[in-house]
C-alpha cells in the first residue's frame, strides 16, 4: 500500500510501509502447513520427473556421478534414494534448500544451477513419499541431517523439520553415502511409486522394474548432453543410463536445416531444425531407439533445453500443429537462456514452457519449413526404390545399376511419359533426347540416398497437377479401360497417388 502526500497515516512525503501502519491494519496469514502441503504434492510430477529435479541439484553441486537405488519391501517398507558426490551441504545451506521457498526465484543462480523456484527438491520429493530425509556431507562440517514427515506436519499443524535421522535411516543410508562430500535424498512411505502397494512381491517387482526401465530411458532424455560429455554418469539399480539422441546427429541420413538465431530482449534463442531419416533407412533396432521414449508420434515437434538440461521433449508447443504420422520425422532444438525464463512461462516442475508472443511467428515458420521437409521424406520414404512401395505403384523414375554405380531413367511407361511420346509425332526423338539429357544431368539430386526434400507440387493439388492428371486420366480410357479403371491407375501413379483429394476432380463411371 502507497500512501501519498497528505493521507492520514503517512508523513508528507514519505511512503509508508506495512510494519508502519499499525496491528489494526494488517494482519498475519500464514498458510495451513497440511492442506498446502498435500497441494504441493499434486503439481504433477511424475516418478522420473522428480528424479530429474533432484538429479538438477546434483549437478549443481558439481557431482560427477548419481546413483538412484530402489528397493521394494513389503508391507510399506520400500524405499527409494538419491546418492550423489557433490560438493555436499553445510547445517546452514541443508536448512534453507528443505525450506520451503528457500530460494528466491529472482535471485541471480550460478551457471551449473539448473533450479529456478526453491522448490524442486521438497515438491519432487513430496510428490512421491511422505517421509523426506536428506544427508549431506561436507570435509570440513561433517553430516548434516534434516528430514520432513509429512503425517507429523499435519498433526501439528506446524512446518517442523526434524533435525535427526528418523528411525531406521541410516541403516539404509550408510552404504550410499560418500565417503568425502555429497548427498543422499530417500523417500520413505512411498505413494506415487507404481508398484509399491503390490501385495505380491514377484508382481511388485515386475511393476518396479518395469518402471524403472521408463525412469531410465526418461533420465537418459533429459540429460543427454551431460552424458554424451562425459560430465555427468547416472545409474538405476546399478544400471548406466544411456543418452539419448532425438535428432541422430550421427546418422548420415538425416538432415540439419541451418541454424537460427532469434533475439528478445537482447538475449538469444538458437533454433536447430532437424529431419530424421525415413524408418527404411533405419535398422529395427535404430528406429526402436529413435522412436524415443514416447514413440514417434509423440517425440515430433521442439526440443526445449535450458543450460543443457531438456525441459520439454517433442512438443509443438501450442504453435496450432497436431502430431500426426506425416510429420513425425519432423525435431526442432531450441536452446533459451536462464535469464528468459519468464519470458517463457517456465513452470516450476520444469516440464513445460510457452513461447513468448514476439516469437511465435518465427517459430511457426522454422516449424512449417521442417514439417513440410519431414512431410517430403515421409511420403517419398526417402527414395526412389520401388521396393518399398505398393508394387502396382508406377513411379516417374526407374533406377538400375550399372558398373557398381546406381542411375536413374525416365520411366517411360509413365502413363504421362507415354502418352506425351505416343502423340509427338515427328518430335519425338528431341523429346527423347531431352529425357536423356534430364537423366544424364540430375540424377545426383535424386539418388536413394539423399532423403527428398520436397514433394512435388507440394501441398495441395494445383492446376497444373490437375491438368496433368486429367490427361493422364483421358489416356488411360483411350487404352480401352472403364473409368474405374483408369481412376485407379491414376490414383496409383506417381505423383498423383500422394494427393488422394484429387479423385474428387474425376467421376467414376
Amino acid at each position: 500500500m502507497v500512501v501519498r502526500r497528505g493521507d492520514a497515516m503517512g508523513d508528507p512525503g514519505s511512503v509508508a510501509t506495512p510494519a508502519a501502519l499499525g496491528d489494526e491494519e494488517w494482519e498475519d496469514a500464514p498458510p495451513d502447513p497440511g492442506p498446502t502441503i498435500e497441494s504441493l504434492r499434486s503439481l504433477g510430477y511424475s516418478t522420473a520427473s522428480a528424479l530429474a529435479d533432484l538429479i538438477d541439484n546434483s549437478i549443481a553441486a558439481h557431482a560427477h556421478s548419481v546413483a538412484v537405488t530402489f528397493e521394494w519391501q513389503p508391507a510399506g517398507g520400500s524405499w527409494c534414494a538419491v546418492a550423489d558426490d557433490g560438493d555436499g551441504m553445510s547445517e546452514n545451506q541443508l536448512r534453507r534448500a528443505m525450506t520451503i521457498g528457500g530460494t528466491d526465484p529472482l535471485d541471480s543462480r550460478s551457471e551449473r544451477d539448473l533450479g529456478r523456484f526453491g522448490f524442486g527438491l521438497k515438491t519432487a520429493s513430496f510428490s512421491q513419499a511422505r517421509e523426506v530425509t536428506v544427508l549431506s556431507r561436507q570435509p570440513a562440517n561433517g553430516l548434516a541431517v534434516r528430514s520432513w514427515d509429512l503425517d507429523e506436519v499435519r498433526r501439528q499443524g506446524k512446518w517442523i523439520l526434524r533435525k535427526k535421522a528418523p528411525h531406521g535411516v541410516k541403516h539404509v543410508v550408510e552404504p550410499l553415502l560418500p565417503k568425502r562430500s555429497g548427498t543422499v535424498v530417500l523417500w520413505r512411505r512411498l505413494d506415487g511409486f507404481p508398484g509399491v502397494d503390490e501385495k505380491d512381491a514377484a508382481s511388485a517387482r515386475r511393476l518396479v522394474n518395469e518402471h524403472l526401465d521408463e525412469t531410465c530411458r526418461h533420465l537418459g532424455m533429459v540429460f543427454a548432453r551431460y552424458l554424451d560429455s562425459g560430465a555427468l554418469g547416472i545409474r538405476v539399480n546399478r544400471h548406466k543410463v544411456l543418452p539419448w539422441d532425438p535428432f541422430l546427429a550421427g546418422n548420415p541420413a538425416t538432415q540439419e536445416l541451418p541454424t537460427e538465431k532469434l533475439s528478445l530482449n537482447e538475449k538469444t534463442v538458437t533454433v536447430v531444425p532437424y529431419v530424421l531419416p525415413h524408418e527404411s533407412k533405419l535398422t529395427p533396432a535404430e528406429g526402436d531407439v529413435a522412436g524415443g521414449p514416447a514413440g514417434w508420434n509423440e517425440q515430433q515437434g521442439f526440443y526445449v533445453f535450458r543450460r543443457d538440461r531438456l525441459i520439454t521433449a517433442g512438443d509443438w508447443l501450442g504453435l496450432g500443429f497436431a502430431r500426426d504420422d506425416l510429420h513425425n520425422l519432423a525435431r526442432i532444438e531450441l536452446d533459451i537462456p536462464v535469464e528468459m525464463d519468464v519470458e517463457w512461462h517456465l513452470d516450476v516442475t520444469k516440464a513445460t514452457v510457452t513461447p513468448p508472443p514476439a516469437l511465435k511467428r518465427d517459430l511457426i515458420r522454422i516449424a512449417e519449413a521442417t514439417r513440410r521437409r519431414a512431410a517430403g521424406v515421409k511420403r517419398h520414404r526417402g527414395g526412389i526404390v520401388g521396393g518399398h512401395l505398393a508394387p502396382n505403384r508406377i513411379q516417374v523414375w526407374s533406377q538400375r545399376s550399372q558398373h557398381g554405380q546406381t542411375r536413374l531413367t525416365v520411366n517411360r511407361r509413365h502413363p504421362l511419359v507415354a502418352e506425351v511420346l505416343e502423340q509427338a509425332g515427328g518430335k519425338r526423338r528431341s523429346i527423347s533426347d531431352l529425357l536423356r539429357l534430364i537423366e544424364q544431368t540430375v540424377p545426383a539430386l535424386l539418388l536413394p540416398s539423399a532423403p527428398s526434400e520436397r514433394t512435388p507440387f507440394e501441398d495441395d493439388p494445383t492446376e497444373d497437377l490437375i491438368r496433368m492428371a486429367e490427361m493422364v486420366y483421358d489416356a488411360l480410357l483411350g487404352q480401352n479401360m472403364s473409368r474405374a479403371e483408369a481412376l485407379q491407375r491414376l490414383l496409383n501413379t506417381e505423383p498423383f497417388y500422394l494427393y488422394p483429394s484429387i479423385k474428387d476432380h474425376f467421376v467414376d463411371g
